[in-house]
């Protein structure tokens, strides 16, 4: 059962304004080390990238570092792509978010003609593109990526054509149309986001369960309704930044937001969402061990993914 799953760690943090996320990788293996898990021992991990935390400012204003991350999204596609040809399970554990655009475009490379659904858990809606993000950091851009969403009716940048022609290879990375349709996407714990994001999500109607209101359902009802949500769907893909929960429990992360999920709801909500039979891939990213309280930080977070491990080799 362990070698049905394949492990990819992407060593990337250069689109997020912070920089340390690429550290948070080898500080979760450092966690492995000191609770005696020999996680790594036993899974099959493959790597990509490499730290970004040295390159020079981007040439890019709007879509930074466009060049640096086409090309770990790329690679990244790639091995998703590998791993569901055979029939393995990805865990991607990245650096800043704007990778899991690789992780949905491989996701449709291997499954072209399915109905691929997004479970996003995440504080932030990460829905903007070059044309309406205020600050040009593709952390903040990897849905719209997925979705090939310009929303060019929040327009408010105008763009060089190198960034409009990375732009486009970013969005049609898989094919020449959309990897993840907007109203296939379920959002969780978004709090922090922009008004040009609020009106794409109102336009597709993308369903948003508010820590609030997974609080008052329950993660075992709120997990019933996202699937009941989804279950036209051929596959689910979870994708889980670590910055969903509040930072009074994880303040080791990049864009931490307050009034987030509990740290019991975070691991509880995706061990529940790891066992439906549908999902095909999970990912967590956005550990950034230079803004821990303490490395026992980073050791909460590696229990969160052995225990989603553990959960998804007794389901899958």
């Amino acid at each position: 059962m362990l070698k049905r799953i394949k492990v990819i760690e992407v060593y990337s943090d250069i689109a997020g304004h912070r920089k340390g996320a690429s550290y948070g990788i080898e500080a979760l293996r450092t966690s492995s080390i000191e609770e005696n898990s020999q996680y790594y021992e036993k899974l099959d991990v493959d790597t990509i990238g490499e730290n970004n935390q040295h390159y020079p400012d981007s040439i890019f204003k709007h879509a930074k570092h466009a060049d640096r991350i086409h090309t770990t999204i790329l690679n990244l596609a790639s091995k998703v792509k590998e791993a569901r040809d055979e029939r393995k399970f990805p865990i991607v554990i990245a650096g800043d978010h704007s990778s899991c655009a690789g992780t949905m475009h491989g996701l449709k490379m291997a499954h072209p003609d399915a109905e691929i659904g997004v479970i996003y858990i995440d504080a932030h809606a990460d829905i903007h593109s070059p044309y309406t993000s205020s600050s040009g950091n593709m952390h903040g851009m990897p849905l719209a990526m997925a979705c090939a969403l310009d929303n060019l009716e929040c327009q408010i940048n105008e763009l060089t054509l190198p960034e409009t022609e990375y732009w486009n290879k970013l969005k049609f990375m898989a094919s020449n149309e959309a990897s993840i349709k907007p109203e296939n996407i379920v959002f969780c714990a978004v709090r922090d986001y922009q008004e040009e994001e609020m009106s794409l999500i109102k336009k597709h109607k993308i369903p948003l369960y508010s820590v609030e209101e997974i609080t008052h359902k329950g993660i075992g009802p709120t997990v019933e309704e996202i699937f009941k949500k989804l279950e036209y769907c051929d596959h689910i893909y979870v994708s889980f930044d670590v910055d969903s929960v509040d930072p009074l429990y994880i303040p080791g992360t990049g864009t931490p937001a307050e009034n987030g999920l509990s740290y019991e709801q975070a691991m509880q909500l995706n061990i529940e969402l790891i066992k439906n039979e549908k999902v095909c891939c999970w990912e967590m990213a956005e550990i950034n061990p230079l803004y821990n309280n303490s490395k026992d930080d980073s050791t909460r977070i590696f229990k969160i993914l052995e225990k989603v491990t553990h959960s998804l080799l007794n389901n899958y």
